[in-house]
């Protein structure tokens, strides 16, 4: 966990970087930075719902807005691994803004995300 005293934390949201598109998949990606998302996983859109392969097993997906007034900021630390500061409290974090997103696509297997998924009620 993060500490949250203010001399020991620092977050830049002033960002620069372009708007992200999220999606959170119904499965575990072993893999943290870039991939080409853009080459290979590609989403057919109906409305506010998509389809989509993802290794080889048809995904459906709703794209849910974030509540009024709320931007979403994709953050990396400019002082370290996150993993360095769970155990040393004292320890300075700093983060910076590099995409921002209004929006996140939620996929399921073989059917659309209910509108009572936990991921939808918990951005409601």
């Amino acid at each position: 966990m993060l500490a949250s005293d203010p001399t020991h934390d620092s977050i830049n949201l002033n960002c620069t970087g372009a708007s992200a598109e999220l999606h959170l998949l119904p499965c575990s990606v072993d893999h943290n930075g870039p991939a080409k998302t853009t080459t290979y996983f590609l989403p057919k859109q109906t409305g506010t719902t998509f389809e989509a392969a993802f290794r080889g097993r048809q995904i459906h997906g709703r794209s849910v807005d974030l509540p009024h007034g709320y931007t979403g900021h994709v953050v990396e630390s400019t002082t370290g691994s996150f993993g360095a500061f769970e155990n040393d409290t004292s320890a300075r974090v700093e983060l910076l803004s590099v995409e921002q997103f209004t929006s996140i696509t939620v996929w399921e297997h073989d059917q659309l995300p209910r509108p009572d998924d936990e991921a939808i009620s918990a951005l409601a």
